[in-house]
């Protein structure tokens, strides 16, 4: 699984980073080895930011417990 986080300035300025460190942890934490980071360039959907896409799908107005759920609801698919 991929999860692309924008950090373009709209969405760096509504906190993407803190975005970013949550998967981060999250992929220590709870040993999500499938799971790719990465950071982004613009997503083209600056009105409703912060923006990540989750395998090609993106989700707008992500907060970092939104992208903790993606990521770990594709954890439970996959069992």
């Amino acid at each position: 699984m991929k999860i692309k986080v924008c950090t373009w300035k709209t969405c760096t300025d509504r906190f993407s980073q803190y975005i970013t460190t949550r998967l981060l942890n999250d992929k220590a934490k709870f040993n999500l080895e499938h799971l790719e980071i990465e950071d982004c360039m613009c997503m083209w959907h600056c009105k409703s930011w912060p923006n990540i896409m989750v395998d090609w799908n993106v989700k707008n107005y992500t907060n970092p417990a939104k992208a903790s759920e993606h990521a770990l609801n594709h954890k439970k698919k996959k069992k």
